[in-house]
């Protein structure tokens, strides 16, 4: 959500707070009851896509934290500890294979993919010639299906991505509903600036309290 779209929804609280404060004033007048209960309905439908919304995002955002985390931990443990081995042969593989997690991790997810797929080939290209006791073929099946694993979290848009998406959506969707109940509100409250100026100042307040950053011909408010 964006900041614009969080000030929007508080102040959209804030008159809902309003308006159950000052029931007893408004009492009677039906058009402006049905508007207020839209203008619920509304929050409760974007505190609900916000929360969609936020979960998936982090859950997302975990997932490839961890795959990539895997990722790293299994190309640095079973590359240095082949370098370690070729090392003894006086390979010019060793130094190739010798890593460190701050190098990986200064990458970017694309450049981490490649350099740990590419130590990972180096591995297992040479698999047959590695002793079991350094590296073995199931540690390398591992360490290729990390690799992998890493690729789909972080490329592949799955349902999490997509659920989010769709609730981005549905909150422009839920926002435009919001700003057609306020110009409704705005009308029919206009009355009450000669029945009941003091209900119709305070509702002026609360119209714009935190009613940041949005430009007035979006959602006009009447004077």
């Amino acid at each position: 959500m964006t900041t614009k779209q969080s000030n929007r929804l508080n102040m959209a609280k804030t008159l809902r707070q309003f308006f159950s404060a000052e029931q007893a004033k408004y009492a009677g007048n039906n058009p402006v009851t049905v508007r207020i209960s839209e203008l619920n309905t509304i929050v409760d439908h974007l505190d609900s896509l916000v929360a969609i919304q936020t979960t998936d995002t982090t859950a997302n955002t975990g997932l490839k934290a961890d795959a990539r985390s895997l990722m790293i931990n299994l190309t640095v443990a079973y590359a240095n500890t082949a370098a370690d081995y070729f090392d003894d042969k006086d390979s010019p593989l060793s130094k190739q294979l010798t890593t460190s997690k701050s190098k990986i991790n200064g990458l970017t997810g694309v450049e981490a993919k490649i350099y740990c797929n590419r130590l990972y080939n180096v591995v297992n290209d040479h698999i047959g010639n590695l002793s079991p006791d350094y590296v073995t073929a199931s540690e390398t099946s591992q360490w290729l299906a990390a690799i992998n694993n890493f690729d789909a979290k972080a490329y592949d848009a799955g349902v999490s991505i997509d659920t989010s998406q769709n609730a981005t959506q549905d909150l422009k969707a839920e926002f435009k509903k919001l700003g057609t109940c306020l110009q409704k509100l705005d009308r029919l409250m206009k009355k009450y600036d000669i029945l009941n100026p003091s209900l119709y100042g305070n509702y002026k307040i609360s119209r714009k309290t935190a009613d940041l950053g949005i430009r007035h011909n979006e959602i006009p408010s009447q004077n």
